[in-house]
């Protein structure tokens, strides 16, 4: 059996396609386990907003104050998780949705305090998210706990990606509304850890991208078999993906 590690980007949560949903549980029934990780990021602007509360990024990350840590636990345990959660289980009861509170999921650190209460997937209990793939898709929400103090956490939906498909050696699949990496305009269908470096010194991989490919790297040097980043409007783009290169963008080494 392998593990197939499903990243669905915030961007597109909340017009997700039935077609990623239908992979998935095809992804199951052909021996992969499939473990679904979510963002939710314009589901916690929307709320913040509404309240009042101007979003703040340093380095891509979402500055996390009391009250942000709040309505983002509460956005993405309360509202998007169920809603993933919901949409699979009206096809195939399999869903079930976790955090890293529940069971002791994984470990953190956190971050540097100039993000406020950001951390880091620092470890996953393997066992424990091997048992739940044996009879559920686990979908899980990036928020975590520091077991010593009772803190929660807010963790970047990609990184805790990266970090679940290295521990369990399995297949990161990103789902978002881009096609892969682009070059002059061109998706790369293949990115090796040596073309990543020449691009990004050349700035032909910037902005956002750079910590994607570089979180890719990472996942891959640590176990993570391959890392393919896909649109999620393309029709079965997943699937697709998992049995051909011609979809979006596959990171080897």
């Amino acid at each position: 059996m392998k593990y197939a590690v499903i990243k669905i980007g915030g961007s597109i949560l909340s017009n997700l396609s039935q077609t990623i949903i239908e992979d998935i549980l095809t992804l199951k029934s052909q021996n992969y386990m499939p473990i679904i990780v979510h963002g939710g990021g314009p589901f916690i602007n929307r709320q913040l907003t509404k309240i009042g509360i101007e979003s703040k990024f340093v380095d891509g990350l979402r500055v996390t104050d009391e009250e942000v840590l709040l309505q983002t636990s509460s956005t993405l345990i309360g509202e998007v998780n169920p809603q993933v959660v919901f949409q699979i289980n009206q096809h195939d009861s399999l869903a079930l949705g976790i955090n890293g509170i529940d069971m002791n999921l994984f470990d953190i650190k956190p971050l540097d305090t100039k993000y406020g209460f950001v951390a880091e997937c620092t470890s996953v209990n393997k066992v424990t998210l091997a048992n739940i793939c044996l009879n559920s898709i686990p979908v899980i929400a990036p928020i975590g706990i520091d077991r010593n103090t009772g803190q929660r956490y807010n963790i970047n939906a990609d990184s805790l990606a990266y970090k679940i498909a290295s521990e369990m050696e399995g297949d990161l699949f990103l789902i978002s509304d881009i096609p892969g990496v682009l070059i002059k305009d061109e998706v790369q269908s293949h990115l090796s850890i040596n073309d990543i470096h020449n691009y990004i010194e050349t700035t032909e991989i910037y902005g956002g991208m750079i910590p994607k490919v570089t979180g890719a790297i990472s996942a891959i040097k640590e176990g993570c078999k391959s890392v393919k980043i896909i649109s999620g409007s393309s029709d079965h783009a997943l699937l697709k993906s998992s049995h051909s290169n011609k979809i979006g963008t596959t990171i080897i080494l």
